[in-house]
């Protein structure tokens, strides 16, 4: 049935409602990229390389990171300037209320943490995670719990290439060509991430709820901001019964405070 004008009108309102609260909320998007160490092995079957036999210790290639609702992706890269490049890095994540990356929790903070307790920054403003590789890992039962794999069976952009250690290497030697193409490379996942982000949202009940003016009393949706909810019936918790609702906008089902009923018994252990 086609929408009639003041559906559209409605329609329009809900969408630039939901656009304003997503960017009351700064979310960025990262990836990084390291250059492999480099350390000496008895042989081809060694696995545990002592941190003594390093020449040298893996490090910080580059990153690229985006603002949603962006359509400019930054890049910056330790060939350039490697100390401006952790300071911006530091800055992004100081101004971000949420970080969406892809394994971002156990690999990218952590190594850019480490970065910067090295150049004597203190931490960052608290920032949300979300890190879809654990969204995936936990959620889904595809055959690779890979990025370019979920993005492959999803229907969304590829992977630009792949990571090559020597290419690394080249990059940090100067040479113009394969520093293209890692910056390629890198700025191509910012922007398969934040896609399967999109493509996930209504899928995430743990993601953080967007910032942005909300009157008293009113609902709205925790992955996507919207407020076009629909009654689902009632969700029942260990002891507690809320008022259920779904999200017509990305299919998230989500909760009011407002309870039911709560039971007077506890199960024993």
């Amino acid at each position: 049935m086609p929408l009639r004008a003041g559906h559209l009108v409605s329609l329009a309102a809900r969408v630039a409602e939901r656009s304003d609260r997503m960017k009351a909320t700064k979310i960025l998007v990262i990836d990084i990229e390291r250059l492999p160490g480099l350390a000496r092995a008895w042989d081809q079957k060694t696995r545990f390389i002592h941190i003594n036999n390093f020449t040298r210790l893996p490090s910080l290639l580059c990153f690229a990171a985006k603002w949603h609702g962006s359509r400019t992706t930054e890049f910056h890269a330790a060939w350039d300037d490697h100390d401006a490049m952790v300071r911006r890095a530091w800055e992004l994540y100081d101004e971000a209320d949420i970080v969406v990356t892809y394994n971002g929790v156990r690999f990218d903070n952590r190594h850019l943490k480490s970065e910067w307790l090295l150049a004597g920054f203190p931490p960052p403003r608290p920032w949300k995670d979300v890190d879809l590789f654990a969204v995936n890992r936990s959620t889904f039962g595809f055959e690779s719990k890979s990025l370019q794999h979920l993005c492959y069976r999803l229907g969304l952009d590829l992977k630009s290439g792949h990571y090559d250690a020597v290419m690394a290497e080249k990059c940090m030697d100067g040479d113009a060509t394969s520093q293209r193409t890692m910056k390629r490379y890198n700025i191509g996942d910012v922007k398969i991430t934040e896609q399967a982000w999109l493509r996930l949202r209504g899928w995430m009940p743990g993601h953080p709820m967007p910032g942005g003016p909300v009157e008293s009393g009113e609902l709205s949706c925790n992955q996507c901001g919207g407020s076009d909810l629909e009654r689902n019936g009632w969700y029942r918790a260990a002891v507690q019964e809320y008022a259920a609702y779904r999200c017509r906008t990305c299919g998230a089902n989500v909760r009011s405070g407002h309870i039911k009923r709560v039971s007077n018994t506890r199960g024993i252990r």
